[in-house]
Order: structure tokens, then C-alpha cells, then sequence
């Protein structure tokens, strides 16, 4: 073999030349990536092999969700296909438009994970009278994602009997029976410090008529009451739901027509702290639609600027500057079809969008 045959074959034996993206240091990789919205890192991961490996840097992951809980959440519309959008850089516009709406991606294991499990389960019990309350999250100390189930059956004398608590996780891969749920759940949960919360239905706890709220631990699979303060309400007639704003656990009360129709948010200063729960904003009654309803509002989260952002039902949201009392709809555009049909179903969650994910076993969705 001759010398230029020699140096012919050795170049070929040589790795390819770092050009771009892969010419930077690492750690700048990292930093540039994790400012990046989450859909455009779902989207890099297919172009290259070290986007993909990149995308999978517990460095990048956990560098990411630091930042992404700093900045606006997605919002998460599921009424037919899930979609979502991402806010960023709100004003303070008399209006906002919102053009990044996007259908999740089939690839989003989160999402895939959570429909496929759900699905089965709610389908084939819901005919048979009884009431089944689907829940999913993330635990931050053992680093799994889980679903939780509990069923409700009827009983002779009373609306709900007997309860089951089910826990699916992705380390497991199968349902865990833990027991009975001593709290008859009555709202969708919200997920704070690794913990699930809800609100109780009215009913006889502690010895007392009353509404309460309570965590899972979704670490130790154990239940506890959070305490709370008399919020001037009725528990058994006025409407409350849970919120987290600015990290900090929430209770939204709708007022009633004889106090004004407006929501009253009452802020736990404190985690798991009684004397912290303190009346944090005042929002007057508003109707951005004629078929909105005030009993329906749902206060989603606070946004970076300090409005708060709430769903005024319908696919109908609203950002509320508290400090000036001005609220902003926020207008969408590329809306997919099921949308306008489906709208009046539609169910609204705030979802931090993080890299977690991405590392689900295909075998696992």
C-alpha cells in the first residue's frame, strides 16, 4: 500500500470535523439549551444524535425545570386532542395574543403515559355507578412519575360507600392497592412540594361540618390535612377550588351574587403553616363572553409580569392585573378545529414544561 493510499485511509478513520452547535463547549450547550422552550427541544432531538443524547443530560434536565418554574407555564387545553400554549413575554397590552398553540407532540411520554394508563381504567368503571377520581404527577425526591386512582362506590344510605386508593408508577410498571381514602374528594388536584392536593366535599370531618383540604405524598403514598383558616365563606354552598401562585398554595372562593359575584384568593404565606393563610387579591365580577358563567371561573396560576391568569370557562382566558383592576383576554390564533367544537368541555391545566420525560421507556407508554 502506497504512502497516499497510507494517508488516504487514515483520514477516512478520523471523526468527522465539530462544526456549529457541537463546537461549543459543553457547559455553554447546556446553559443556551435550557432557555430554549420545551416544544423546540422536543422538536432538536430528532434532527441529530447529540441533540438526542443532549436531551438527555441530567444536567440539562435539571438545569431546565430551575428555569422553567421561573418563567410563564404552558397551558394545557384537553377536550379532543391535547394541545397547549406556551406564554411568554406578556405585557401589559390591553390585549394579548397568543399564537404559539400547538398540538402536543406524540412523542410527549408525560401526556402519552398519562392517557393510556387513565383511559382503560375510567372507561370500563364509569358504568358501573361508580365514581373514579384520576390524578398524575411527579415526585421530586424519588424522581417518579405517578398516577393515582381512587374509587368511590355507592352505598345503600350514603352517596359515596366504600373508596379504594390505587397507585400506578413507572418504576413498578402495574397498579398498587394502599388502602382506603378516609377524604371524599371533590375537585381536580393541583401539585405542590411533591404533594397532590384537593379539596374534601362537605361533610363530617374532625367532628365538625366543613370543607377540608389534604395532600398525597407522592414519596411516602401517605395522606394528611393541611391546615387551613375560616375563610368567611360557606363551605357547604360557596365555590372553592385550589390554585398554587408564585409557589405558594391558594384557595379561590367565588363569591356569591349578594357579595358581588367577584373571587376572593386566600394565600398560604407558609407551606403547612395556620397562622400564614392570608386574603391576597380581590378580583370583581367579569364576563368576557355572554355564556360565561361565574361559578365556572377557575384561577390558573401567576404570571411572571404579576397579573394572575384566570379561565373564564370555554377556552375564555383572562389575565388580571390586580394592581390596576384591569383584566386582558387573551386571544389565540391557529386554533385547531375541535376546539370551537368542543370547547364548552374543555378543561384547562397549567403544566411547567420540563425534560423529565424524554427519558421514559418506550416500553413503559
Amino acid at each position: 500500500m502506497d504512502t497516499e493510499t497510507n494517508k488516504q485511509k487514515c483520514q477516512s478513520d478520523e471523526a468527522p470535523t465539530r462544526y456549529g452547535f457541537d463546537s461549543l463547549p459543553q457547559e455553554l450547550v447546556v446553559d443556551i439549551a435550557s432557555r430554549l422552550p420545551i416544544t423546540s427541544l422536543v422538536q432538536f432531538k430528532f434532527v441529530r444524535k447529540s441533540f438526542y443524547r443532549l436531551s438527555h443530560d441530567p444536567e440539562l434536565v435539571n438545569l431546565h425545570l430551575s428555569r422553567a418554574v421561573k418563567n410563564d407555564p404552558c397551558i394545557i387545553f384537553l377536550a379532543g386532542d391535547p394541545c397547549f400554549v406556551e406564554l411568554s413575554d406578556l405585557g401589559r397590552e390591553k390585549e394579548v395574543s397568543v399564537s404559539m398553540l400547538k398540538e402536543c407532540f406524540p412523542e410527549d411520554g408525560v401526556v402519552s403515559f398519562y392517557r393510556q394508563v387513565q383511559a382503560p381504567a375510567y372507561i370500563n368503571r364509569m358504568f358501573a355507578g361508580n365514581i373514579i377520581a384520576f390524578e398524575f404527577g411527579f415526585s421530586p425526591v424519588t424522581k417518579e412519575y405517578k398516577v393515582i386512582k381512587i374509587t368511590y362506590e355507592y352505598g345503600p344510605r350514603s352517596y359515596f360507600g366504600t373508596s379504594e386508593v390505587q397507585v400506578f408508577s413507572l418504576s413498578g410498571n402495574s397498579w398498587r392497592s394502599i388502602g382506603e381514602a378516609a377524604y371524599q374528594i371533590d375537585s381536580q388536584g393541583i401539585m405542590l412540594n411533591g404533594k397532590m392536593h384537593w379539596l374534601t366535599r362537605f361533610g363530617m370531618y374532625n367532628g365538625c361540618h366543613d370543607r377540608l383540604i389534604v395532600s398525597f405524598d407522592l414519596a411516602d403514598e401517605v395522606f394528611a390535612e393541611v391546615p387551613k383558616v375560616d375563610f368567611n365563606a360557606d363551605p357547604r354552598t360557596d365555590s372553592f377550588h385550589l390554585a398554587v401562585l408564585g409557589g405558594s398554595l391558594a384557595v379561590a372562593i367565588t363569591l356569591p351574587h349578594q357579595k358581588g359575584c367577584g373571587i376572593e384568593i386566600w394565600v398560604m404565606k407558609e407551606y403547612n403553616v395556620k397562622d400564614s393563610w392570608v386574603k391576597e387579591y380581590i378580583i370583581g365580577a367579569y364576563t368576557p363572553t355572554p355564556i360565561s358563567v361565574m361559578e365556572h371561573v377557575k384561577v390558573l396560576c401567576l404570571l411572571k409580569n404579576g397579573d394572575l391568569l384566570v379561565d373564564y370557562r370555554c377556552g375564555n382566558l383572562v389575565a388580571y392585573d390586580p394592581q390596576n383592576a384591569v383584566f386582558r383576554p387573551l386571544k389565540y390564533q391557529g386554533m385547531p378545529n375541535w376546539f370551537q367544537r368542543e370547547a364548552n368541555w374543555c378543561q384547562t391545566i397549567v403544566h411547567v414544561g420540563g425534560l423529565n420525560w424524554i427519558g421514559i421507556p418506550p416500553a413503559h407508554l
